[in-house]
């Protein structure tokens, strides 16, 4: 956002006092419709300018007065902010609160290794911030990048001399010189135009461009541009009335900021998994807290012990895994050409169940093209080039399309053409390229007259001497007019006369291509005497049809929504004709409700709800504000809101939706800033891929978070067996980071870059209320394997114990090597347990055993490492003292690799009595 809204306002004169917010507004937007019914003489004079310009001595009183042009849409944020935040969430604070109270228990019982956990804790903390901080970061690197809105530089008039200004030196008053290829910077009023057509789709949604006339009198809407519209045909002079935000883009970009966006579906679940697990470790610690204390330990020693306990039920691993997950999963997107403003966003995108998709370069490709024609009274699909070339008007057609167009064909570095002008005409050329050579064709004509189009006649003719010396004028414009000029027909190779009842079929015709939301344009032409005669009794050759089509990508896209549950709601500015067609073409509908903006204002929330639950609904001409209150119905429905678009219009709609969408190379600046997810490619069907990676994120997160969770058991419980039982502790403090700091991170993370699984485009959204970690998720871990697991371990520490001759009650020296073989047991018992347990959690239902002979390479490293750690800590002296490890004899080694079949099996029992029925195993 700029940081000055005064403005020179026909409500005040220029050194008035300066204007408030919303004054003068309409739609609650600021721009040059102030003007729109006023005299241009009263907007000069208002104004204090002149046709000539303004003196450069006025400009800079007014730039002092006004400030300069200019939009913020990102304001660039400071590096060491950024990685502040990244320790104010939720779970880092939930470690840090555990660091602290390892750091207090090593007070209380110092050599315990609590200060290692304390150190570890802050560790993960601070590696998992600048994981998190470089990915931000370079996305924040990106966006800056990207925002290149409003011209470095622009023509005005200053004391009737052209001048190159700064575009940020603009000011109201100053007249602007454009030209075809500019990007207007202003908003502001046409004094002067000639064949100006104006494409303003990133503010309208209108596919088409406009045609702009200069004022003459009264202001009208033909004679207001934007800021940010683009000139695709000829030039103009343009009286600047707004300039920055107060420009009907600034206006547009301010709703967009005072939108605040909801916390993602990942933020709140990982919110409600970390009130449980802290309500769980909290529980369980003061409970044995409380066992201590009734049969008879010191104060200060169930302190430690409950501290311990709670500590040792904090997922340490957790936090860097699920980063890391989100992360890789947003490189695997950026390869796919999604760049991933926030990681979270990953995520949500699974969880998205309704699309809002804005049409026009978005579900379109914003590029006219031939659809259809109509020649010899009969219909031709463009696509359709062997039937096109069999009707005998068709090389009459092409030279039509050819001749009366001023397309301008320029050639590229790698040798290809490039055609620019009129959109309409540069399809047609396309069109003509296509079939018979847009330049071979014209180069058999000399031109020797050109009749413009008018907006008030709506026709265009050309002449041409024809290499046999006949002057040949060809003729294109709306079909009633061209139709009412024609006198004769071009049919099945012959001309004509045209039959009245042939002129209603013509028009009927016309009329049903419009109503399909079809541009029609008519093809004549006649043989004359002289190059500016009037284009009377024209030869009817044909219609042409135009459109912005689909992309071609969009229709299979729309079928895995469909598949995979997903509702797609078209939302355009554009005419409901169009919009319906496109979403027919697409298969997004079939018999739509078609609601249009005025509708809407007449609507209540709870109305629009109604409309919203209809099985098919498509919305045209709808305002900014309006997209916005469609996102905010269907949240209130309960729905997880995807909103695409590319254009200033979107962009308020795009910042409240779960996730905002926005095209990188068509949309604006204000679209990508209010964004979380930005398409490099433009292409609709990437949402689709990116939302098969966000469900695989959310089962893959799931997956490792329950494998994380299951060796918590075999870690409290020793703790718990020392206090109420003359044991020696069975794992220690370093044993317990080992598995959640080392062993356990790469399997963890190789369950995190788990291919997506076959059916997963085929399963509905998961439920709004359905929890990342639930009591079902909780019970597998904590209730059936993570006490198994504990129990092989303490069969396996008192077998080396038995073995070894210690009796029960028997204190046992913690540096002697008995307690060294049987510790270190405990510990590769859980280790082995937990890979087992890792590959049993790649699916949550399905057996298994199939994916044994699919590998993940994450998983597979992580299995590795994992057995030569425990080989390495067993049999390495230098790492036995550290590890409290020391060598064991066969039997037990035999016993560390049963472990894994147990667990795996086990689980596999689990998932069969699930698939039978029994809901309540299931994970």
């Amino acid at each position: 956002m700029a940081d000055h809204t005064t403005q020179v306002n026909p409500k005040r004169p220029v050194e008035g006092r300066p204007r408030t917010r919303g004054q003068g507004q309409e739609g609650g937007m600021q721009g040059p419709r102030d003007w729109q019914g006023g005299a241009l003489e009263g907007l000069f004079a208002t104004l204090r300018t002149s046709a000539a310009g303004l003196t450069h001595l006025e400009a800079r009183e007014r730039l002092v007065h006004c400030g300069p042009n200019e939009l913020t849409f990102h304001r660039a944020r400071s590096k060491i902010l950024m990685l502040l935040d990244e320790f104010r969430a939720l779970f880092p604070l939930l470690l840090t609160a555990a660091a602290v109270l390892s750091f207090i228990a090593n007070g209380l019982s110092p050599g315990q290794g609590y200060d290692l956990i304390g150190g570890a804790l802050l560790g993960v903390v601070v590696l998992n911030a600048l994981v998190s901080f470089y990915q931000n970061y370079k996305v924040e690197k990106l966006m800056v990048a990207f925002l290149d809105f409003i011209p470095k530089s622009v023509n005005v008039l200053r004391e009737t001399q052209t001048d190159a200004i700064d575009a940020r030196a603009l000011v109201p008053g100053d007249v602007l010189l454009v030209q075809e290829g500019d990007k207007i910077s202003a908003d502001g009023v046409v004094i002067e135009a000639s064949q100006l057509l104006v494409d303003e789709s990133v503010l309208t949604g209108e596919s088409l461009p406009a045609q702009k006339i200069a004022c003459k009198g009264t202001i009208g809407e033909g004679s207001l541009v934007y800021s940010g519209a683009m000139v695709v045909k000829g030039g103009a002079s343009i009286v600047v009335t707004h300039t920055g935000r107060a420009s009907r883009i600034g206006q547009i970009s301010e709703i967009s900021q005072d939108v605040t966006a909801d916390p993602t579906p990942m933020q709140k679940e990982l919110k409600d998994f970390i009130r449980k697990i802290t309500w769980l470790a909290m529980t369980i610690g003061l409970v044995f807290f409380a066992v201590g204390f009734a049969i008879g330990n010191a104060f200060w020693t169930n302190l430690v012990f409950a501290i311990g306990i709670i500590v040792a039920n904090v997922p340490e691993g957790l936090l860097p895994t699920v980063t890391l997950a989100l992360t890789q999963a947003s490189v695997r997107m950026g390869k796919r050409n999604a760049v991933i403003k926030d990681i979270l966003s990953v995520e949500t995108l699974g969880s998205t169940t309704v699309i809002c998709a804005d049409k026009t370069g978005t579900l379109t490709r914003n590029q006219l093209h031939v659809e259809k024609l109509y020649l010899d009274f009969g219909d031709i699909e463009a696509e359709a080039h062997q039937q096109f070339r069999a009707n005998r008007a068709a090389q009459t057609a092409l030279e039509i399309m050819s001749l009366c167009n001023e397309t301008v064909v320029s050639r590229q570095e790698d040798g290809s053409s490039h055609l620019s002008g009129d959109p309409t005409e540069v399809s047609m050329a396309a069109f003509a390229d296509a079939l018979g050579g847009y330049e071979a064709i014209r180069e058999r004509f000399t031109l020797q007259h050109t009749r413009a189009f008018d907006p008030e006649t709506r026709f265009m003719t050309t002449t041409h001497l024809t290499g046999g010396g006949t002057l040949y004028l060809t003729a294109k414009g709306a079909s009633e007019v061209i139709v009412e000029r024609c006198h004769s027909v071009h049919s099945e190779g012959l001309v004509r006369p045209l039959r009245p009842e042939e002129k209603a079929r013509i028009l009927d015709k016309a009329t049903q291509y419009s109503g399909q939301g079809l541009r029609v344009l008519a093809l004549a032409y006649r043989i004359v005497d002289r190059a500016e005669q009037e284009p009377d009794q024209l030869v009817f050759v044909g219609l042409t049809a135009f459109v912005d089509p689909p992309r071609s990508e969009v229709p299979a896209a729309v079928a895995s929504c469909k598949t995979a549950g997903i509702r797609i709601i078209v939302m355009s500015g554009d005419q409901a004709e169009t919009v319906v067609y496109i979403a027919r073409r697409l298969g997004i509908v079939s018999q739509p409700h078609v609601v249009t903006g005025e509708d809407i204002e007449s609507m209540s929330h709870d109305q629009l709800i109604q409309v919203l639950r209809e099985k098919e609904v498509v919305f045209a001409r709808i305002a900014p504000e309006q997209k916005l209150n469609i996102v905010d119905a269907l949240k209130s429905m309960g729905e997880v809101v995807a909103m695409t678009g590319d254009g200033v219009n979107d962009a308020p709609a795009l910042k409240r939706a779960d996730i905002g969408v926005a095209m990188g190379m068509k949309g604006t600046d204000v679209a990508k800033e209010a964004s979380d997810i930005i398409l490099l490619d433009d292409n609709f069907a990437t949402i689709v891929s990116a939302i098969e990676q966000g469900r695989a994120v959310y089962d893959n997160i799931r997956k490792f978070i329950s494998y994380i969770l299951t060796s918590n058991i075999p870690e409290i419980l020793p703790f718990v067996a020392y206090v109420l039982f003359p044991i020696p502790l069975p794992i220690t403090v370093v044993q317990i980071l080992a598995i959640d700091l080392i062993t356990d991170i790469l399997p963890a993370i190789g369950l995190g870059n788990e291919p997506p699984e076959a059916d997963i485009m085929q399963r509905p959204p998961r439920r709004r209320n359905e929890r990342l970690v639930s009591y079902r998720t909780f019970l597998r871990s904590y209730g059936i394997v993570g006490p198994v697991e504990a129990l092989l371990s303490f069969l396996v520490f008192f077998y080396v114990l038995a073995a070894g001759g210690w009796v029960y009650g028997e204190r046992l020296a913690t540096g002697s090597i008995l307690y060294a073989q049987a510790a270190g047991a405990f510990l590769v018992t859980i280790i082995f347990c937990q890979v087992g347990n890792v590959l049993a959690c790649r699916t949550s239902r399905q057996s298994a055993i199939p994916y044994l002979r699919r590998m993940n390479g994450w998983i597979l490293a992580g299995v590795i490492f994992e057995i030569l750690f425990c080989i390495a800590i067993i049999n390495v002296p230098v790492l036995q003292p550290f590890f409290t490890a020391a060598p064991v004899g066969i039997e037990i080694w035999i016993a560390f690799l049963c472990a894994p079949a147990a667990i795996f099996f086990l689980e596999e029992l689990r998932k069969l009595l699930v698939r039978r029925g029994a809901t309540l195993l299931a994970a």
